[in-house]
């Protein structure tokens, strides 16, 4: 649980970041605290899927009493076929 929520955090620094870096780069010169703002939209629903999901996969794990370990390789093993 606690890489996943790392790793919500480092995507939405990275994704704040990029869109404030891009804003300067850009030839109308947006406003870098709009851009600001417009990331932190942008990384929320990210966040709410990357959670969905996770909860997701520990309801269905304790249903069927798999650990959290499994339930990851059985997520990999499905994603393959």
């Amino acid at each position: 649980m606690l890489d996943l929520l790392n790793f919500v955090a480092l995507s939405g620094v990275f994704n704040v970041l990029f869109f404030w870096y891009a804003s300067t780069k850009m030839k109308s010169k947006a406003d870098p605290v709009k851009t600001l703002i417009v990331s932190f939209v942008f990384s929320i629903p990210l966040s709410f899927l990357l959670i969905g999901v996770y909860t997701t996969m520990l309801i269905y794990a304790a249903k069927t009493g798999a650990s959290e370990d499994a339930m990851w390789e059985y997520m990999e093993q499905e994603e393959l076929q």
